[in-house]
This record gives structure tokens, sequence and C-alpha cells, in this order.
């Protein structure tokens, strides 16, 4: 079956191939089968998602797969096997818990127990970049809030920062006025008229005329008068809708803007909008065969929901030469859906943390999804400081520029001058392709970005008291969280650690501080759910006596210590170092403060003493509740 799979995928994609039918046996190491038959089911999975805009199936965890009492993937960061030498205690099987024989075991993937440490070619010619979604991989850019109503031009990449959206209609009136220098022009404002933007298109009204009276005291030439500028404006969602045509009475454009309305779908066809665009406009003439050079001005605050219109248009407005400018806000940081609050504009009623499609930055999701232990913030909702993947590529293939302003957020940004070197490629999904096939460490990074992309639980239950029925249950039960996450992380790990060697020949920055930050977090997690096993187990088999009098529980607190053996114990200074110099290297980077994170805990774990109030018993006297009545079915939800 696994050799018909990997004829299969090779038909699909001969660039994964390297081995002829008699070298099967001979050569292909078993870890490679392995890899192999989940990127074909991750490659399927994505082309579906490709074609029927779906997102890629998360991993599924069970928790009755056989487990083994051995660690072999953290052996494989070039020290020896963790293994039972230290006398574990002995423990009774329990299905689905983390202890079955012996406290802390690994569940693994059917046929791990098998899987050799070779060379990472076969990870490097495995991994097919499209077994990641394409679909939703869009993204933004934005400055801090040190830089508002500032303008830090990137060179060369097609996008701006502009600090608000008043900094961008200024920008925008500078390109207008080039664009003049060149001859008549016509410039076609596409509105996004999904809810999200509602606000802000209200404001932008407010501007337009500042923008067109900036372009007046600017023009010394005058080139802006007698026709020599005109301006169209087109509303978009799922279908478009021109609200003007090209027309020189700046009181009608006005109108026209105010007049966007309200599309509820919450589709957003920006990349049909520009193809329209640019065959009604893209060689326009006026009553007076006065020919006319157009550009399209687009604004949003999602990423559009047809990117697979994205060469098309592309190609489209380049063979017109008509620039594509975008007005718009910053993406998440290795994400693809954000959230935000929306008031209706009718029943003035708040919805708050609507999903939003704002992400991420780059042509494919690049980042590991790892939930932070302890307390504080998760990080998942960062401004990535760059423009969004398809949109910047638009623009910047076209000759435009992505103008990045806030449009109200409020997410956690990076300065535009320090991120300069850690832009992504705004490339076609082909050119991407290619160029990661070409590194080992980039289809590494690629593949356990993908396996962590679903939902893992966060952090397990820490207070555990003996006088409360059930103390055993409650802790097999944050074992098995602990289970989940180290599954997953395990998977993860395998392209990782096998790329390993290939980590210095990477030049990019870029997927430098990727590698290292999934290779340092992918580490200090797994230790932690190791270590928290092993904690529960001791717990469990013999819970020492309280010493302070007031003491009537145990909780599990960082330590410094890593108590699982030897080779946990470097596993762990190799996490340490791998983060710490991340932080050093690349300061001031979503990297950098992802890496801190993790490090704010130690990775071990300790038992202390303390003391938790009982829950209150019910007096037996009370009558009882009532019933909860049945809960009407909600109001369904806006579209944004």
């Amino acid at each position: 079956m696994i050799r018909n799979m990997y004829r299969r995928v090779l038909s699909r994609f001969p660039a994964l191939g390297r081995w002829s039918e008699g070298d099967w046996d001979r050569e292909l190491p078993a870890f490679v089968v392995s890899v192999l038959v989940h990127s074909a089911l991750l490659i399927s999975l994505a082309f579906v998602g490709r074609s029927a805009g779906g997102v890629l199936a998360p991993r599924v965890f069970q928790a009755d797969r056989a487990a083994s009492t051995s660690l072999p993937e953290l052996s494989r960061v070039e020290f020896q096997d963790i293994d039972q030498s230290d006398k574990p205690p002995t423990l009774d099987a329990k299905a689905g818990s983390f202890a079955p024989d012996v406290a802390p075991v690994q569940v693994a993937m059917p046929g791990s127990e098998s899987r050799s440490m070779k060379t990472p070619e076969g990870v490097a010619r495995s991994v097919e970049v499209a077994a990641l979604d394409v679909r939703r991989a869009t993204a933004q850019m934005a400055p801090t809030a040190s830089m508002l109503g500032t303008s830090v031009s990137i060179q060369g990449n097609g996008v701006e920062h502009v600090g608000t959206t008043e900094g961008g209609v200024d920008r925008v009136a500078t390109e207008i006025l080039r664009r003049l220098e060149k001859g008549r022009t016509l410039v076609v404002w596409a509105f996004d008229a999904s809810g999200s933007l509602q606000a802000e298109r209200e404001r932008l009204t407010k501007h337009i005329e500042t923008v067109y009276t900036h372009i007046g005291q600017l023009d010394e030439g005058r080139l802006s008068s007698d026709g020599g500028l005109l301006t169209a404006v087109v509303s978009f969602g799922h279908d478009r809708k021109v609200m003007t045509e090209p027309t020189a009475d700046l009181a009608e454009v006005s109108s026209a803007i105010k007049a966007v309305g309200l599309d509820t779908t919450g589709i957003e066809s920006t990349f049909q909008t520009t193809i329209d665009i640019v065959r009604r406009w893209g060689h326009y003439r006026d009553a007076n065969n006065q020919h006319y050079r157009t550009m399209i001005i687009i604004v949003t605050d999602e990423v559009g929901d047809d990117e697979t219109k994205l060469e098309e248009a592309v190609e489209t407005a380049s063979r017109a030469k008509v620039p594509v400018y975008v007005l718009g806000n910053s993406a998440l940081f290795g994400r693809a859906d954000g959230f935000m609050n929306y008031t209706d504009p009718k029943t003035k009623k708040t919805y708050y943390n609507l999903p939003v499609r704002q992400g991420p930055e780059s042509a494919l999701v690049e980042t590991v999804k790892l939930p932070f232990w302890y307390e504080g913030q998760q990080l998942d909702y960062m401004d990535s400081s760059f423009g969004p993947y398809a949109l910047s590529r638009l623009a910047g293939a076209t000759g435009g520029i992505y103008f990045v302003a806030r449009l109200g957020n409020t997410r956690i940004g990076f300065e535009p001058s320090r991120m300069r070197e850690y832009h992504p490629d705004w490339i076609s999904a082909d050119q991407y392709q290619k160029a990661v096939l070409r590194h080992p460490i980039r289809q590494a990074v690629l593949l356990a970005a993908a396996v962590t992309q679903q939902n893992l639980p966060g952090m397990p239950r820490l207070s555990f008291s003996p006088v409360e029925n059930g103390f055993k249950d409650e802790m097999e039960r944050g074992q098995e969280v602990a289970a989940r996450t180290a599954y997953t992380v395990d998977e993860a790990l395998r392209p990782i650690l096998a790329a390993a060697k290939e980590r210095d020949r990477e030049t990019s920055r870029r997927w430098q501080a990727h590698y290292d930050l999934a290779r340092g977090r992918l580490l200090a997690v797994k230790i932690r759910c190791y270590e928290y096993n092993w904690a529960c187990a001791l717990m469990k088999k013999d819970a020492p006596k309280f010493k302070k009098p007031d003491s009537n529980a145990w909780r599990l607190v960082p330590d410094e210590e890593i108590h699982f053996n030897a080779a946990a114990q470097k596993a762990g200074k190799q996490a340490k170092e791998l983060l710490e110099k991340l932080v050093k290297e690349h300061a001031g980077t979503p990297w950098a403060l992802l890496a801190e994170r993790e490090l704010r805990h130690p990775f071990g774990f300790k038992w202390v003493e303390t003391h938790v109030n009982p829950p209150p018993k019910r007096n037996p006297a009370e009558p009882k509740k009532k019933a909860t009545p049945k809960m009407e079915k909600p109001a369904e939800l806006p579209k944004l």
C-alpha cells in the first residue's frame, strides 16, 4: 500500500521523486516512508482546500493509541535515548492515560517505533508545499503605535507604512499626481462593502475631498484640470456595483462613496473586482476619444475570498499597465483568522470577537502554533509588519503599493525598519513552491507548521487535592491533555530534527528565525509534557504527607531542574540555548517575543503543598434548583 501511495504521489508531483523502482527497498528509510505517507495525505487535503475553499483538516489525537515507555524522539537531538534507567515506579495500565505501565510514556503514531534518523534529503524531497492550504495565505502590514501619522517606505517590495488612513490618503494623492505627470488619469476607487469596513468608509468619505484638494495644491501644471483627472467609484462584496461612472465632479464622487451599501454576505470578491475594473476601464477613452491611464485603489481591511483569481488579476492588470494600490490594515503574524468588534448600523447592537480573515503575511502559514503554559498572553494575534501575501503581490507585481494603515487595530506591532530583512516572498504560488523545494529547512518548517495548525489544549490542571473525590481521575485527565499536546509535538519535531544539519546552510533571516523558534518551542513543550506526566505519576503512586497544618492540596509549579532523566535535561538545555540565542539575534521581532514568552517559565515541574478552599456543600434541606429554561435559538451573527 505504501509503495502504491508513493507511486501516486510521484505521478502527480514528479519533483518529489529521487528513487528508482529498484532503489525503493534498498535506500528508502522507514522514516521517509512515514513522511511520504503523511505528506501525501496533507497534499490531498491541501488541493481540496485550494479548489473548494476548504481548510487543512487537523490531526486527530487518539487517546487509546498503544503507548511506548521510551522517548526516542528526544534522542534525535544528537544525544542518548531518554529511557527508564532511573528506576521509575511501576503503575497499573490505564486506557487513555499517559501512564500505562511506567509513568512517562509517548503517545505515538503507528509505526513510529521503527523510524530511524537518516539524511534530511528525504524530508527535503517529500514535503511538497502544496501540502499546506494556500487558500487563506494572505497578509497585511501595520506600524507600531509610535509610527502613527508617519510614512516609512520599504523600497522595492510594493509596501509602505502610512500609519493612519489619513496618512494613506495623503500618499494616494502623491501617487495620483505621479500618474498625472504621464498623462490623463482615471482613478478607480474600489471599496470593500463588508460590515467590518463600514466605519472606515465613513471616515474616509470625510477625507476624500482632502485628497483632491491636496492634488490641486500640488498640481502646478494644472494637469488635473479640464478633465485631466477623472474618478470612478465601485463597491464590492459578493458582487460588484458601479457607484459612479468616470467623472470630474468631486461632489458626485463623494456622494458615490457615501452611497456604498452594506454587503451582508461576508464574501469579498477582491480579485475578481480588480479583473472586472481593468476589463471595463483599463483602456478608457472619454467622449472626445481622449485616452486615460487607469489606476485602481482598493480600500479593504480583509484578505478577500477569491485568492484563486490572484494570478489572473495580476496578469490582467499588468497587461493593461494598470497599477493597483491597496489601503489596508495589518496581517496577523502566522495566522489566517482574526477577530473584531462590530456595531450594527441599524440596531446599534455591538457584536464582539467576530471572525475576520486578516492573515497570514506569507503564501503559506510558516509558524508553528502552540499554546503557552501558565498565565500570561498567548500572543496569538500580533501584527506581522508585512502586507498581505495576495494583496501585496497584486500591488507589487502591477507597479502599485500596499499602503499599511491600522484601520483601528490595536494589536502588538513591530517597527517596520527592524522587520525589513524578514519580509516574506511576494511571488506566485508556483514560484514559492519551487523556491521551498530547494531548501530542506523551509520544507521542514512548513511541515511542522501544518502539523500544529489545530486547536491544541492549553495548560493542564496544576492543583490537586487528595481529599477530593476522583483525585487520581482528575490527574489522569490532566495527563491526557499533556498526551495530546505531546502527540502533536512529536509529529512536528520529526521533520525539524531531520533537517537539523541543514540549518546553517539557510541564508534567509526569516527562515532561520522560523526554524530556530520551531525547534526550541517544540522541544520545550515536549519536555514540559513529559515532566508533567512524570510528576503526576509519582504523585498518584505515593502522595507525600503535608508538612503544614493548613495544607490540603498539592500544586505543580515550574522548576529549573528537569527531573525526568539526564537526556531530558540535555534536551532542556539545548531548547533554552536555542531560544535565548533567538532572542538575542532577532531582537525586536515576533520570533524573539514568542521565544521570550516560552522562556518565561522553566521547563521542569515540582510539587509544593498549598491550601485550596473546598467547594461548598449543599444543604440537603435546601430545595433543588429548578432546571434552566430552554434557551431560544440565538440570532444569526453578522458576517463580516
